[in-house]
């Protein structure tokens, strides 16, 4: 009868009491491989040469390169690592999926390379999903029918976000590799939310977080992240208490959970899905990567706007220097003058017809007074309208007065901002000849420029010379 491995070490126990514990340097220690092979050769004789096993598949990988096919078969309380060889895989109808429940027919061996026992697959039978992968479905029709996935019901994610809520566990790996993205962001003031990401009552944890998080004004983006694991190991982010907080939050959400191939519900309510944890930091940080440039690109654009703005005030500032009014400044209050001569000779000439108007009436009513009622009426009106044209003459004059003591004024701060006054009290002003461009400082001077210095009685045209350059006759 073959002995089983807990009978040879059953045995062995027994047989170690009985003797005396080997001393390290009787018998030469084994080798890694060749304790291997010890263990190899005690299951293969403890284990049936075929065993049938039933359970769900989970972590599936097909290796197209090689045709071999790696998974997990498990059940409520426990799993193994199976691997089926191409030569077996060819035999089936359709690669197996993961939720799948499946009967399979093999051989227990030991892999001695990794010292791990795995299960050799020869046969795989189909007998329907697996449970979780039922539910999953399930959940995921009913929240798609209450509009959950909609993208219209989704948020926008801010383009700047400056405090970012991490939801995860403080032990995942997920948050160095978010950390290690934000690490060039110093900026970003990330808020480390710990909940447990697996096992009972973490689902729960999560939601409670997001709905905390919902509430607080400063919050500008939550990333919701876990690392990889099997369809049993992301359940938590199956739940409906989650894809409800989610959906229910007013802060975005982006999810990192898994793998690239792993979707949960979660991912499907949030308002952005990335892959991965590293991806989903990534997202939260787009345009923070560009903001250098659109910056450089926004001074370039301002900096060429000012220039031209510049340009434009100095071509003004030059045609308004070379304008008439400032080069003979005396002509304009010369037009005012004889303007103002006009309007004193066209009111003196328009007072005078007025008043031989009223003149004319008068000498009319009169003669038809004297005629009709000769009397002391006719005395009282002829008195009155040479009041009145009395009065009409002294408001013209007044008003014609005020003018001149107003253009006599401009007159006056004319004068004062002549540039002949200025040169009278000793100044001169410099200008290049070849372009008439004002010289005002020493850096607008080259040697060989030909100046003329005008003063207030005349012009005198002068020679640039270079100081540091000898005369030839001293």
């Amino acid at each position: 009868m073959t002995e089983s491995f807990f009978e040879f070490q059953s045995r062995s126990a027994r047989l170690g009491r009985k003797t005396k514990e080997p001393v390290m340097g009787d018998n030469p220690p084994l080798t890694v491989a060749q304790l291997n092979d010890m263990i190899s050769a005690v299951i293969r004789s403890g284990v049936p040469t075929t065993v049938t096993v039933q359970g769900e598949i989970s972590n599936l990988n097909y290796n197209r390169a090689s045709g071999h096919i790696y998974l997990t078969l498990k059940d409520e309380r426990s799993c193994i690592d199976c691997v089926m060889f191409k030569s077996d895989v060819e035999k089936l109808t359709s690669i197996p999926k993961n939720g799948q429940r499946v009967v399979v027919r093999g051989s227990v061996r030991v892999y001695t390379q990794r010292g791990r026992y795995q299960l050799y697959i020869t046969r795989l039978t189909p007998i329907g999903q697996g449970v979780l992968e039922a539910k999953f479905r399930a959940l995921k029709e009913k929240l798609e029918k209450e509009g959950l996935f909609d993208p219209s019901r989704k948020k926008e994610l801010p383009l700047y976000p400056q405090q970012i809520a991490l939801v995860t566990s403080q032990d995942g790996a997920a948050v160095e590799d978010i950390r290690k993205v934000f690490s060039s962001y110093p900026w970003i003031r990330l808020i480390l939310c710990h909940v447990p990401v697996q096992g009972a009552g973490s689902a729960e944890r999560i939601a409670r977080m997001l709905l905390r998080l919902s509430s607080e004004p400063e919050i500008d983006l939550i990333i919701l992240a876990r690392g990889g694991g099997s369809l049993e190991d992301l359940w938590e982010f199956n739940s409906e208490s989650v894809a409800r907080a989610i959906a229910d939050c007013r802060v975005p959400i982006i999810t990192g959970i898994g793998h690239e191939v792993d979707v949960s519900i979660a991912d499907l309510v949030a308002d952005y899905h990335a892959h991965t944890p590293t991806q989903a930091a990534q997202v939260a940080v787009t345009h923070w990567k560009r903001a250098h440039d659109l910056i450089e690109k926004a001074s370039e654009r301002l900096v060429r706007s000012l220039s031209h703005t510049l340009n434009q005030a100095r071509q003004r500032l030059v045609w308004i220097e070379r304008h008439e009014v400032f080069r003979r400044p005396t002509d304009r209050i010369n037009q005012m003058l004889q303007r103002l001569d006009d309007y004193q000779r066209q009111l003196e000439v328009g007072l005078h017809k007025t008043a031989d108007g009223c003149r004319r009436r008068l000498t009319m009513v009169e003669s038809r007074f004297s005629v009709q009622h000769p009397g002391g009426r006719v005395m009282v009106l002829k008195a009155k309208i040479e009041n009145l044209g009395r009065l009409l003459y002294r408001a013209g004059l007044t008003r014609l007065l005020s003018r001149k003591q107003t253009m006599e004024s401009l007159d006056r701060q004319l004068q004062a901002l002549n540039p002949n006054r200025i040169l009278e009290r000793g100044y001169s002003i410099t200008f290049r000849k070849r372009d008439q461009k004002m010289i005002r400082s020493i850096k607008d001077i080259r040697s060989g420029d030909v100046l003329i210095t005008r003063l207030c009685d005349g012009k005198v045209e002068s020679l640039a010379k270079d100081p540091d350059q000898p005369e030839l006759f001293s």
